[in-house]
């Protein structure tokens, strides 16, 4: 074996060290989204398949610098549907599944509640006092959301809903179809209104909104 290569290739390798993290789940994370791209049935008018969007929310938080000091040991999600509409609750129950059955989120346990979306100052509350470090918004409540964002300005929460529109009236994070395949809608005005603060690595995958 010759001792020069050896050395070459120990050298590489310390050299990507601090970087071989971040670089596979930047690549996991593209990888996801071009390789279920093409599946595009979602109760939410044709917009990316809940099980995708959670197994992207699980990772995305990965890349939320405050995410594991809001989580704490165990990560409390929020699934909120619109009472009386159908479509809502029954989004709503799909994706407290789907999230539940990923056990972890973001590499710590995850505990799942889903229930009625009341009033904007009723879950900036319950999240204040119940240390609720995600809130998903389902279909139904797109016109909620602006009123729920500033509920939830100065609130440590990450707001996630099923659409762009979301996004575009809100929440932190929403999801979209673009060119078949499913794209992050990131609202990052209200991210910094709500102590989330994505990597840049994230970025760079991402429709940023303002």
């Amino acid at each position: 074996m010759n001792p020069r290569a050896t050395h070459r290739g120990a050298d590489a390798r310390t050299r990507l060290r601090p970087w071989g993290r971040v670089a596979r789940w930047a690549v996991g994370l593209v990888l996801t989204v071009l390789l279920v791209g093409v599946c595009r049935s979602s109760s939410a008018e044709g917009g990316v398949p809940l099980g995708l969007q959670a197994l992207l929310v699980s990772r995305l938080v990965t890349f939320d610098r405050n995410f594991l000091a809001r989580a704490g040991p165990v990560a409390k999600i929020l699934v909120l549907h619109r009472p009386g509409n159908s479509e809502s609750v029954f989004e709503g129950a799909s994706m407290a599944r789907a999230l539940g059955e990923l056990e972890k989120i973001g590499g710590v346990p995850a505990k799942v509640e889903e229930g009625d979306y009341t009033d904007p100052e009723v879950l900036a509350q319950r999240c204040r006092a119940g240390g609720i470090a995600l809130v998903y918004l389902t279909v139904g409540l797109e016109s909620e959301t602006r009123r729920i964002a500033n509920a939830l300005v100065g609130v440590d929460v990450l707001t996630v809903g099923t659409s762009a529109r979301h996004a575009e009236n809100g929440a932190v994070v929403g999801f979209a179809v673009e060119e078949a395949r499913p794209k992050l809608v990131l609202n990052l005005k209200q991210a910094a209104a709500q102590n989330v603060k994505f990597k840049a690595e994230v970025l760079q995958l991402a429709r940023i909104v303002e």
